[in-house]
């Protein structure tokens, strides 16, 4: 079931991107990372699933459409460079680092969309 839970102690949020078709985890996800620069938060951890997958022909797709996301610079204005050590990539979720935002802005989190399956 997709959702997100905040800690505004570890200055992190948490999406679960399940229950999402490929596009949507996707969308889903670049908004949340962009929400929670906006907010001044340090991480975003985003829960894919596909543990047991290896490879990207035998499924996954949330997983390495996230990984690509990270690789091909698209968050560059939000997430620290893709090879930083601050990021935290495992087989079932991902954290990624955000750059510092010099002037976080404190307001309501946007919901997300419901579950499609």
């Amino acid at each position: 079931m997709a959702r997100y839970d905040i800690n505004i102690f570890n200055r992190c949020i948490e999406v679960d991107l399940h229950g999402y078709s490929h596009r949507t985890a996707h969308m889903v996800a670049r908004e949340k990372i962009k929400e929670a620069y906006e907010h001044g938060f340090r991480y975003v951890r985003l829960i894919h699933g596909a543990a047991n997958i290896q490879h990207k022909e035998d499924g996954g797709s949330i997983k390495f459409a996230l990984r690509s996301m990270l690789k091909s610079g698209e968050l560059v204005r939000w997430v620290e460079e893709r090879n930083s050590k601050n990021h935290k990539i495992s087989d079932r979720s991902m954290v990624l680092a955000l750059r510092k935002n010099p002037a976080p802005v404190d307001g309501e989190w946007k919901d997300m969309p419901i579950d499609e399956y």
